[in-house]
């Protein structure tokens, strides 16, 4: 969650709401033409919330560069822009030492253009998001930066060495919401200093800060009193007349649309063109079950080796497919988390390549909104006959807003309140491993070799009887109310249990003296009841997860289930019997589609463009800069009744005792909930 503003900026704030992209970056573009030397402003939010989109529109107004490469320095760190007259000897000054962080520059300086609104003057961009809390201080200079003009990027990675509650003088902006949003952003503007106190309520008393320069008139948009009733003032800064974006513009009837995504979060790389109506016009999947079979697991160096062997020929194959060349594309659509680092770099930038070559826009997609919201793909007839109707317009899309989603993979497990594109809210998730995790090492454990295991687990259960062995019930005997009452998921103490029973069952000695029929019935009894627990655990969570849905949202009507364990017939029908206890409607993909695929990215794709949510690519010169990536991307808010307090922190050089685990390893799973919530 983005830090709050310190107690000292409380003094004065002011809160704007943000249409789209283009009304960020128009009010970067306005900050610019507030600036003078020695302004700091501290960039607050999520991962995806805007700040990069601000600092874009700021740079290229300050500049005076409306085609200005501006990608998120999360990477590099520091970007540091510069005109003609600016001073070589004051930029360089910056870096603290020649010797970066793995061999690698922290800064890169452009000279941009001639001029600025601030003759002579860099600008410094910096995320020290990949760094510990204060460790950038070592990397560069924040003296010499300071006294130049500095746009900060999760400013609470700085340390209490840098910022403290008066100090540096800044203005802040609070960037509000998670993931990937698709509707408006609220952003809150707080000042330490007088001099940004001053502009703040020059802000409020003109109408808010949305204009090219102080001289103009007031936007018509009025200020008022904030919903909280704190004080606050608020404005609409969406503007009279958007911008043009620097891409290829987007043929008004949908049926033109060719759509390419790109798929490669973890193993699988995937490629699918899509028309604006949704008919699948080409679609190709490269599999890496081979490759990570010997070693029981995905290997992300293996499986990044794997993305760029496969990444040209999936995308080509998908294009041969579909009829079109990358020249033809609409748009282009790609997965940048949450997932395999190392894996996602691959796919995004091909697919920035690609948009650079031919001026596409693109759309950054969540992963695990893309599992959602492909079970929305018209079926293959309504597509076409939208796609030869008159108009083009298809049907109202179904499931309809809001609705429950269950989120089941073999990363993933939440169970999701979904009210619109980019809009969720979790009401639980798992607080250790994932339910296609827990099939999938409970797989290894009983022999089963190939990756991955969960499918073949579920054929070998078939053979067993569930009722034979009793395994606990995942936080049965939890002492935490929140555990008890939530839909949080937990089978790390479940799997436990397994690797017990199959020790006391057919220990290694045993294994020997029995004939290979007797061995595997031994083992499908022991999958039966892994199964049948993981199965009861889950429909017990998204039963309560679907009356929390039900009661927050009393139009939701359907209940989603997505992801790769979606395809497991038991789950499947387990979740079916609580859809229709709660009166919902239970929707899936079909299997072939719950997997990781192109088709769900290229679709996400669809849906997000047609909201307008997407962004211009970068220069071909740019590409490699703007290889942003989110591994660890939040899909959305947590329900405060999923929230779990952190442990009170212990003096330092004290250790915490270590839980035991005991009857299904319940203390066991509390600790490494608590561990993971203090992360």
């Amino acid at each position: 969650m983005a830090a709050a503003p310190v107690e000292a900026a409380a003094a004065a704030a002011l809160s704007v709401e943000l249409a789209d992209v283009e009304a960020t970056e128009a009010l970067g573009a306005a900050l610019a033409h507030e600036v003078q030397r020695g302004d700091v402003i501290f960039l607050r939010g999520e991962l995806g919330s805007g700040k990069t989109s601000l600092a874009r529109g700021f740079l290229r107004r300050f500049f005076g560069n409306p085609l200005l490469d501006v990608p998120s320095p999360s990477y590099l760190l520091h970007f540091a822009y510069s005109s003609d007259d600016a001073a070589p000897q004051e930029v360089a000054a910056a870096v603290a030492a020649p010797a970066a962080e793995g061999g690698k520059a922290t800064m890169q300086a452009c000279r941009v253009s001639s001029s600025s609104l601030v003759p002579g003057c860099p600008v410094h961009h910096i995320d020290p998001f990949r760094l510990p809390e204060g460790k950038i201080a070592a990397l560069v200079d924040f003296e010499a930066i300071f006294g130049a003009i500095s746009l900060i990027e999760w400013p609470e990675r700085l340390g209490d060495q840098l910022v403290s509650g008066d100090k540096p003088p800044r203005l802040e902006v609070n960037f509000e919401g998670f993931g990937p949003q698709g509707e408006g952003r609220i952003v809150t503007f707080s000042a330490v200093g007088d001099r940004w106190r001053g502009t703040l309520d020059r802000w409020a008393a003109e109408g808010g800060p949305l204009r090219s320069r102080p001289s103009d008139p007031a936007p018509s948009a009025s200020l008022s009193p904030s919903p909280a009733g704190d004080g606050q003032a608020s404005a609409s800064t969406t503007p009279a007349a958007a911008s043009t974006r620097n891409c290829r513009a987007l043929p008004a009837d949908p049926r033109k649309w060719r759509v390419l995504g790109i798929e490669s979060s973890c193993d699988d790389t995937g490629a699918a063109v899509l028309s604006g109506t949704g008919e699948i016009l080409g679609e190709a999947l490269a599999s890496q079950s081979g490759i990570h079979e010997q070693w029981g697991g995905v290997v992300p160096r293996l499986a990044q080796d794997g993305h760029r062997k496969a990444i040209d020929a999936t995308v080509e194959e998908a294009l041969e497919r579909a009829g079109v060349a990358a020249a033809e594309l609409t748009a282009v659509a790609v997965t940048v988390g949450p997932g395999l680092g190392m894996c996602l770099e691959v796919g995004v930038r091909k697919a920035l390549q690609i948009a650079a070559a031919h001026r596409l826009p693109v759309i950054r997609v969540h992963h695990m909104e893309a599992h959602m919201l492909v079970t929305r793909l018209p079926s293959a007839d309504v597509a076409k006959a939208a796609a030869e109707s008159a108009d083009g317009v298809l049907p109202a899309l179904s499931p309809a807003f809001p609705f429950l989603t269950l989120l089941v993979s073999g990363g993933h497990n939440m169970a999701v309140l979904s009210r619109g594109i980019g809009n969720h809210t979790i009401l639980g998730s798992t607080i250790d491993d994932s339910i296609g995790e827990a099939f999938d090492k409970t797989a290894r454990t009983l022999g089963i070799t190939q990756v991955p295991g969960g499918p073949h687990l579920e054929r070998l259960a078939k053979e067993g009887d569930a009722d034979l062995h009793k395994l606990p019930k995942p936080l049965s005997k939890s002492r935490d109310p929140a555990l008890q009452k939530g839909c949080d998921f937990s089978f790390s103490g479940l799997k436990t249990a397994v690797r017990a029973l199959i020790d006391k069952e057919i220990p290694a000695a045993k294994v020997k003296e029995m004939s290979e029929p007797d061995l595997r019935q031994a083992r499908a009894h022991i999958a039966a009841a892994f199964q049948n627990v993981a199965v009861r655990h889950l429909c017990e969570r998204a039963g309560r997860a679907a009356e929390w849905a039900v009661e927050m949202e009393p139009e939701t009507a359907s209940m989603v289930v997505a992801g790769g364990v979606a395809a497991n017939q038991a789950v499947r029908q387990g979740l079916r019997e609580v859809a229709e206890d709660c009166d919902l409607e239970m929707r899936c993909p079909p299997p072939r589609l719950c997997v990781d695929n192109g088709v769900m990215v290229a679709w996400a794709g669809v849906e997000r463009l047609k909201l307008g949510l997407y962004e211009e690519p970068p220069s071909e010169a740019g590409t490699e800069h703007a290889v942003e990536i989110r591994p660890r991307w939040p899909l959305g808010n947590r329900d405060p009744r999923s929230q779990r307090p952190a442990p009170p922190k212990l003096p330092k050089g004290q250790k915490r005792k270590k839980e035991v685990d005991t009857a299904g390893g319940d203390a066991a799973v509390e600790a490494a909930a608590r561990k993971k919530t203090a992360a």
